[in-house]
């Protein structure tokens, strides 16, 4: 998930009464709810493949997570020793402080495995992807009902009120405005944000903030969605598998080598990107849960993955192919033309692109021999 996610739930865990149990709990929940993102440190500088290869990497995986939770532990109890030497005050207690960075640096593993972009949670004995496939990076949802409770939870004031309503309209212009998140979806987080900025204004005028209970029941509340999507989820596999052989545009039936996936839409767990794959081809659709869900003009639109071909083969065999391979969960192949009237080698993750230039999207120019130019300093170091 983005950080605004991972912020918030650190927030929400502190608010719910982790914050109160020791000096430093809140600072050890939110900065271990962010932590595992330090690898953005060195993943992000250089260029995509090098943040593929990344991204998600060490710190995203059990082990990470053990060693950064004693990493924080220990350097939140040295400031809690500086902090000691120069205001007099309460210690933090080393046990509940050590829950609260456990607690808050796993938060944003358990959060970040839950979509489709994947961690590998194995890391350093094996670099194999696992994916949740139940929320996008961004989820509006989520932003509603955590930043909800720790609006509740916190002492009101002007300026207060206005950063939040900022934040709030900053949101709704994300969500509202942004082609990918379906109309009704759209609508219907509309409506609910009415509704939410009701409620915070009723609680903003009684005399003190929501207890505990508040952010609680959002942690509930945030579950609860959790547990529809995962049933919506198996709900949209389900309905592939009916799919799956003439009826999605071709002869391939549910035999060993094809492969099933319901990808999550922005806001909308009503409906998933569907996606049948073999060795040969991807086909894809927008799936509803049920029949009735399903989109007026849904058609399957077919892929031939090429991963076979001359120009493919030869980036496979360089180090800038192996870091493609690495990531792209769905890799398709396509020869493209340029407006130089020269040919690209294009590879998409059915993930994210299935066509233009987006996201998980590797692009090699071809020579006159038809093998793909690439540039040694694409290669992850």
């Amino acid at each position: 998930m983005e950080n605004v996610t991972h912020t918030l739930a650190g927030l929400v865990l502190s608010r719910a009464g982790l914050g109160r149990t020791t000096r430093l709990a809140t600072a050890a929940l939110v900065a271990g709810a962010n932590l595992p993102d330090v690898d953005l440190a060195w993943s992000s500088f250089r260029n995509p493949l090098t943040y593929f290869h990344y991204h998600r990497g060490f710190t995203h995986s059990l082990a990470g997570h053990l060693v950064l939770t004693l990493l924080l532990w220990a350097g939140l109890l040295a400031i809690d020793r500086l902090l000691q030497v120069r205001v007099a005050g309460e210690r933090a207690r080393p046990g509940p402080l050590l829950v609260a960075s456990a607690l808050g640096v796993w938060s944003h593993g358990a959060l970040d495995a839950l979509n489709s972009y994947g961690i590998r949670p194995f890391l350093p004995w094996s670099d194999a992807w696992a994916y949740g496939d139940l929320l996008v990076i961004v989820d509006p949802w989520l932003w509603l009902v955590l930043g909800a409770a720790v609006f509740v939870t916190a002492p009101g004031g002007r300026r207060r009120h206005l950063a939040w309503s900022l934040g709030a309209a900053a949101a709704a212009v994300v969500v509202l405005f942004t082609p990918v998140v379906p109309l009704g979806a759209r609508a219907a987080w509309a409506a609910a944000l009415a509704v939410t900025v009701e409620l915070c204004r009723r609680v903003a005028l009684r005399s003190r903030p929501a207890g505990p209970g508040a952010a609680i029941a959002a942690i509930g509340i945030a579950l609860g969605y959790l547990a529809l999507c995962a049933v919506a989820h198996d709900r949209a596999l389900s309905r592939l598998r009916g799919f799956a052989g003439p009826a999605a545009g071709g002869d391939v039936g549910l035999s060993a080598g094809t492969e099933l996936a319901a990808l999550p839409r922005p806001a909308d767990p009503l409906h998933w990107e569907g996606l049948v794959i073999d060795d040969r081809t991807i086909r894809h659709r927008v799936v509803g849960i049920t029949r009735g869900l399903d989109p007026e003009d849904a058609a399957w639109a077919l892929f031939e993955r090429r991963l076979d071909d001359k120009a493919a083969v030869a980036l496979w065999a360089g180090c800038a192919g192996r870091a493609v391979l690495e990531f792209f969960r769905f890799p398709f192949v396509a020869i493209e033309p340029r407006e130089d009237g020269g040919r690209d080698l294009v590879v998409r993750d059915a993930r994210y692109s299935r066509q233009g230039r987006g996201f998980a999207v590797f692009t090699a120019a071809l020579q006159a021999d038809g093998l793909p130019a690439v540039d040694p300093g694409l290669c992850p170091p």
